[in-house]
This record gives structure tokens, C-alpha cells and sequence, in this order.
């Protein structure tokens, strides 16, 4: 008698506590599953790509598979993903690039450019890193996008071991997300760690 008194107690308080789960359910939905207006992210985020990395053709095809998720979130955060990706398996190899003109060389630049015998840069790297800089206007060679340059990276288009110098046309200017990329032994962890996906991620819905 005392535990069909228990058990009626309990099946009562269990039945008024969802309740108002049932009345509410359309405001309980909507704060665990965002909506928000899909069209104005994709602008917002292929005016970004547009901008910073205009070197390469992002498209956006994951919208289809992605139509039928109805959190916002969890669809933004996929695009977001999915365009990394883009960015990260993107095709491009180092290659030699355009020379400047002599007037804008210095004395000991010839002597200089050879590889030395215990594979030390040149004494004169930063200046040749600054004006291989100023030659691609501050761009990345490999994504377009601009930075400064304290934060611009530099590789050689012919490594060393192949016979490549630390002539001008050799030094190929890169940003540090595709410097990352090219020097990765593991693309997928690699990804995780990029300012591109900083940056994305921070449009993501709230």
C-alpha cells in the first residue's frame, strides 16, 4: 500500500514536471537549435575568403548536403569546416619567381646569393626577404593575402639540396597559415590550428 502510494506520488511529480517541457517546447527548441539567416552568413564569409585569400576559388557545394540541418549552428559550423578544407588541400608548388630590377639590388648581392658550405643564410637575408616582399606588394604568393612584413614568411622555390641560392627569383613570400600548410607532415591536425579557422569560426552563429 505505502510503495502504490510512492509510486503514485512520484508518477504524479514526473507527469506535472514535463508539463510545461510540453507547453514550452517551441521556446526550448529554439534555444538549444538556433535559426538565423543562412544567406547572410554565406556573403558575409565569401566576403572574407574574397578579401583575405583571393588566390584561391573557394566554393561552397557543402550547402547541399548541410540543407537539411536545422541548427544554424552546427550548419555554419560545417561550411566553416568544409571551406578549411579548401584552403588546406589547395594545389600549389613552389615555384621560381619574377626578378627585380638591378637598381634595386645592393653591393655583395651576387656574392651572397651563392649557397654557402655550412648552409647558413646570407648576411643580408633580411634585406633580401624585404625586397622579395615589396616585390609581391606584401601578398602571400599562395592565398593572396596581405600581412606585414615581421609576420610574412619566406621558403626557397628550389630547396638547397637541389641546388637552389638565396637569389631573389628563389625566395617565395607566404603568409603564416600557408607556410604552415606547405611545411605540414600532417594536414588534418595542421588544419585545427589555423588563423583562417580563427577567423571563420568567429562568424559562426552564437
Amino acid at each position: 500500500m505505502v510503495l502504490d502510494i510512492k509510486f503514485t506520488i512520484i508518477g504524479s511529480l514526473l507527469i506535472f514536471s514535463l508539463i510545461p517541457l510540453y507547453i514550452y517546447r517551441k521556446e526550448i527548441y529554439n534555444r538549444f537549435y538556433k535559426q538565423g539567416d543562412i544567406k547572410k552568413f554565406i556573403r558575409d564569409v565569401d566576403s572574407y575568403l574574397s578579401t583575405n585569400h583571393p588566390r584561391i576559388r573557394f566554393n561552397f557545394n557543402i550547402l547541399k548536403k548541410v540543407e537539411n540541418e536545422k541548427d544554424i549552428r552546427i550548419k555554419e559550423t560545417l561550411i566553416v569546416e568544409d571551406l578549411v578544407g579548401q584552403f588546406v588541400y589547395h594545389e600549389y608548388e613552389l615555384y621560381t619567381q619574377k626578378s627585380v630590377t638591378k637598381d634595386k639590388l645592393w653591393n655583395g648581392y651576387d656574392s651572397n646569393s651563392k649557397l654557402l658550405k655550412d648552409n647558413k643564410l646570407p648576411i643580408d637575408w633580411q634585406q633580401r626577404k624585404e625586397a622579395a616582399w615589396l616585390r609581391e606588394e606584401g601578398k602571400c604568393n599562395r592565398c593572396g593575402t596581405k600581412s606585414k612584413l615581421v609576420d610574412s614568411q619566406v621558403l626557397l622555390a628550389k630547396q638547397m639540396r637541389n641546388g637552389g641560392g638565396f637569389n631573389l627569383e628563389n625566395i617565395v613570400v607566404l603568409c603564416n597559415d600557408c607556410t604552415r600548410v606547405i611545411k605540414s607532415s600532417n594536414l588534418e591536425k595542421t588544419r585545427k590550428d589555423l588563423l583562417i579557422l580563427d577567423n571563420l569560426m568567429r562568424k559562426v552563429a552564437n
